[in-house]
């Protein structure tokens, strides 16, 4: 019987964490691919198992019988509501991250909040049935079914499957774990008639008196999980790697803590979070500086530090099985504050991603504060809560210096925006950066027409030009960034821009001249570019000359604007002759294979400007260009002309929405 409990444990472990990346990365498409789709994903998920864990605790007195009988009803009925969908109109009326929220509860809410029930209520029973002390590391076990599920699908599942067909596989499986269900019960059933089992749980004869260190402690780790992907995902891609090793690395860290022998707090302990402290903090002041894996490998290890610092101290006030269900609630509960902080608090608070290094500084004293309940000697502590202090006016201070020169900070749902004024050459300099990323910036003393990503050397600018020479065009640009192109319109040219976040806009017109000053006629229309577009094509509104997608926000990429049925949109909303001009500056993706697949596919040339950038602050950026119009490639350099086959040597080039993965990409 051992051995049936571990394998439902193992299975309903595995389905809970498998579904969360399938439906989060279905959901991508909707936002415009931001990286804060996982984190109203997570609060969502999150909510879902402190709601299981309320269900157990609430029908821990009842019969064995009636509380095997009751969960096997519900997970019938949950399951026959699963994937139901909400009317898109519904989901338009609600904030970007309750739409979020409402549309994985009508997918799955029922049936996840039966899956997250199955570790601990397997345990309760197995304590009844065998009148033992509680399998703690059963919860070890639920959290290495959860991390195969969470290595296998970005290494497997999301690069061999389309989403619909991972859907269906995963249904399959929870029918599996339903039969597995009634099996159980029926060794149960005959287990209790035999009379080889307590019925019944006994009123606690300890009670549980943590109940505030334990909600703090799943608080903290559960926020800086939240944070650290948050981080990650400001310069790299969001994509499942980037949510799923974080949460794979908070599992470890409960899979650990919760095997080990519980054992006193040692030197080495804290001055291992005193190292993860001070790196986070200087990560997050200079951690775009580094390559994708020299970011993910520091975040990775702060992160390791100080969740397992965290869960350790949650196994030291783990209760005996009487009590155990009130413990698990507790973290739940945490758990959901901490992703409610992220997702919705932080971001409605600060205009800067500041709970990261908060977060740091908050478990680091909290664990001062444990140190110095217990017997260390005074000189420890003193020397510890120095460090404390010292951490926290150097933060102060660097916070101060990376600030003073902001004009503003937006933080919104899809991102973060700041305006930097810099003074370069006696020459003020206004920058917008999104996330981390320069996207435009004007000379504000400064006659010149220097357009940063954008000037003369740049094959959009070479693109333009070469257009407006036939005459006066009409462009689509899907991304505003500071509205520089808006600069290359001519009288009788007509640009729309698609702009995804309002703030972006608000902050273009306001602290930018290039919309006010364009010559040509200049739109601009709030949502997602490609279903605007789309939007567009029904309206049969005149076609265009040209798309340009500059939609990257960060070097985050949105890859439901690179897949077959977003290229099919933009074929359809132009000229026979329309040309498509992509900017793929990325410092993490090498994104060539996709325009080569892509122009293949649409037998289209491929034309690649790759400007490295120069000392008069001209900045580097890679232009691709798509089109068949003869007259067009013939105005181009030959050298641009690209050989489409020699980047098309990899099977997984071809995007669709239903299938895709930037994992192949990456540059390491």
């Amino acid at each position: 019987m051992a051995v049936l409990f571990t394998l439902i444990i193992l299975l309903s472990a595995f389905l809970l964490f498998q579904i969360q990346p399938i439906l989060s990365k279905e959901q991508l498409s909707q936002f415009g691919g931001g990286a804060s789709v996982w984190s109203a994903g997570l609060f969502f998920f999150q909510a879902c198992v402190l709601l299981g864990y309320l269900y157990i605790h609430l029908i821990r007195h009842l019969r064995l019988q009636w509380q095997i009988a009751l969960h096997l009803t519900l997970l019938i009925m949950a399951m026959t509501v699963t994937y139901t969908h909400v009317e898109k109109s519904i989901l338009d009326m609600l904030p970007p991250t309750w739409s979020v929220v409402v549309a994985l509860a009508a997918q799955i809410g029922p049936i996840f909040i039966m899956l997250s029930t199955t570790s601990v209520l397997l345990q309760k029973w197995y304590c009844l049935v065998n009148q033992s002390p509680v399998p703690y590391h059963w919860y070890a076990i639920s959290n290495f079914g959860s991390l195969v599920a969470l290595l296998t699908f970005p290494f497997i599942f999301e690069v061999y499957f389309g989403l619909t067909t991972l859907k269906e596989f995963w249904f399959l499986a929870l029918l599996v774990l339903v039969t597995l269900f009634f099996l159980l019960k029926t060794l149960l059933i005959q287990k209790i008639f035999q009379g080889k089992c307590i019925n019944q749980i006994k009123p606690a004869t300890v009670i549980f008196n943590n109940h505030f260190l334990c909600i703090s402690l799943a608080a903290l780790s559960s926020l800086l999980l939240s944070s650290t992907t948050f981080m990650i995902n400001v310069n790299i891609p969001p994509m499942p790697l980037t949510w799923l090793m974080p949460l794979a690395i908070y599992l470890i860290t409960f899979i650990i803590a919760f095997s080990l022998p519980v054992r006193n707090r040692s030197f080495y302990s804290y001055s291992a979070l005193i190292f993860a402290t001070l790196a986070g903090i200087l990560m997050y002041f200079l951690g775009s500086k580094f390559n994708a894996v020299a970011q993910f490998s520091m975040y990775g290890l702060i992160l390791l530090i100080c969740t397992f610092s965290c869960h350790r101290e949650l196994r030291r006030i783990a209760p005996n099985h009487y009590s155990m269900t009130s413990f698990y609630v507790c973290i739940a509960f945490g758990s959901v504050l901490g992703s409610l902080t992220s997702s919705i608090i932080a971001p409605a608070t600060f205009n800067l991603p500041i709970e990261y290094p908060l977060t740091l500084i908050a478990i680091f004293s909290l664990h001062i504060y444990l140190c110095t309940q217990s017997s260390v000697s005074k000189y420890i502590k003193f020397g510890y809560m120095s460090v404390f202090m010292s951490t926290i006016c150097g933060f102060g201070l660097l916070n101060n210096a990376y600030t003073n020169l902001n004009v503003i900070t937006e933080r919104n749902f899809y991102g973060m925006l700041t305006v930097k004024d810099i003074t370069i050459n006696n020459t003020i300099e206004r920058r917008l950066i999104d996330g981390t990323t320069i996207h435009g910036y004007e000379l504000m003393n400064d006659i010149s027409s220097d357009k940063g990503y954008y000037h003369q050397s740049t094959g959009i600018a070479k693109a333009i030009e070469i257009l407006q020479a036939n005459g006066p065009i009409n462009m689509g640009i899907i991304g505003l960034g500071a509205g520089v192109l808006a600069q290359y319109g001519k009288k009788h040219d007509t640009i729309t821009f698609y702009e995804l976040n309002p703030a972006v806009f608000d902050v273009a017109k306001k602290y930018f001249s290039y919309l006010d000053n364009s010559l040509a006629s200049i739109n601009v229309k709030i949502g997602d570019g490609r279903q605007l577009v789309a939007k567009e094509i029904s309206q049969s509104i005149f076609q265009q000359d040209a798309i340009v997608i500059d939609a990257f926000t960060s070097d985050v990429i949105p890859t439901h604007l690179l897949t077959v049925e977003a290229f099919e949109l933009y074929w359809q909303r132009m000229h026979n002759n329309g040309v498509l001009v992509m900017h793929i500056s990325n410092n993490h993706i090498d994104l060539m294979p996709i325009m080569a697949s892509q122009s293949l596919r649409f037998d289209k040339s491929l034309l690649l400007f790759d400007y490295q950038g120069d000392e008069n602050s001209q900045l580097g950026s890679k232009w691709a260009i798509m089109t068949s119009n003869e007259e067009f490639l013939r105005s181009m350099p030959v050298s641009t002309l690209i050989d489409r086959y020699a980047f098309t040597n990899q099977s997984t080039a071809q995007w669709t929405d239903e299938k895709h993965s930037l994992l192949p990409y990456i540059k390491l």
